[in-house]
């Protein structure tokens, strides 16, 4: 009888299974969720409306966590200050707060089909106060429904498609752990190709559009540049749009199809 051996497919193959009931079980309540950076860079900010498509007249709530830019986990003790703005009125907003644990629920009515901005302001991390950072998201009623979507007036947001800068890269932090393994060899290129194609096709990953295509070219071999870029990426060497990058590229020269 032979011995069972989790060769590095098996490992993959695995990863995906998880991936699977993450993407059924728990994903869902993130995959809407954008993620950007304070304006001094200290750390990110997670914002997600709830309904997703919120509707004038009616309450919605902001779900806002603030993460840890080095772990990429949600960081506790922050002290924050949030002011959602329709022109310049303020609808609704806070004094200084406090949460322990790092993720508040923020209920707000958007009264008008208008574009609100919501700028959350962190003034101190694990009890240490900090010159205050701001990111600023936007959630547009102007058609009647809307979502969230980036601010562009926090030129530090580095989650942007330099093709379209109303596009958004949303990439769960889980993804680095297999891009590192394939970055040394752990997984096959194949295996990474299928398993990054899965998630976008799910939307568990959305990766913006490049305004031209080379999806007819004949290569299919991928380019070291972009292994070594994940395997940075994977460490925290470069940011999300590196990574971006090098998925675009696989996509608009036809070895991932989506």
């Amino acid at each position: 009888m032979k011995g069972i051996n989790f060769d590095t497919n098996n490992k993959f193959c695995l990863c995906l299974m998880l991936i699977s009931v993450i993407a059924v079980t728990i994903i869902p309540a993130y995959a809407a969720q954008i993620v950007k950076p304070t304006s001094g860079g200290t750390i990110d900010v997670g914002f997600a409306t709830d309904p997703a498509n919120p509707t004038p007249g009616g309450q919605t709530n902001f779900d806002i966590s603030f993460i840890n830019k080095s772990t990429h986990a949600v960081q506790e003790h922050i002290d924050y200050k949030i002011a959602v703005m329709e022109g310049s009125n303020q609808i609704c907003g806070t004094s200084i707060l406090h949460t322990a644990e790092g993720s508040i629920t923020f209920p707000c009515q958007l009264p008008d089909a208008a574009k609100y901005l919501v700028k959350i302001e962190v003034d101190g991390i694990l009890f240490q106060p900090i010159p205050p950072e701001t990111a600023t998201f936007t959630v547009d009623l102007t058609g009647g429904t809307g979502g969230a979507n980036p601010s562009n007036t926090n030129p530090s947001n580095n989650n942007t498609s330099p093709s379209n800068n109303t596009q958004v890269s949303v990439i769960p932090s889980w993804v680095k752990t297999t891009a590192g393994w394939w970055s040394k060899g752990q997984v096959g290129d194949q295996d990474f190709v299928k398993g990054i194609q899965y998630m976008i096709q799910k939307g568990i990953m959305q990766i913006p559009s490049q305004t031209s295509s080379n999806a007819a070219s004949t290569a299919k071999a991928i380019p070291s540049w972009v292994k070594t870029t994940a395997g940075w990426w994977s460490s925290g060497q470069v940011g999300d749009q590196d990574f971006v990058k090098g998925i675009q590229w696989l996509i608009s020269n036809g070895i991932i199809s989506v």
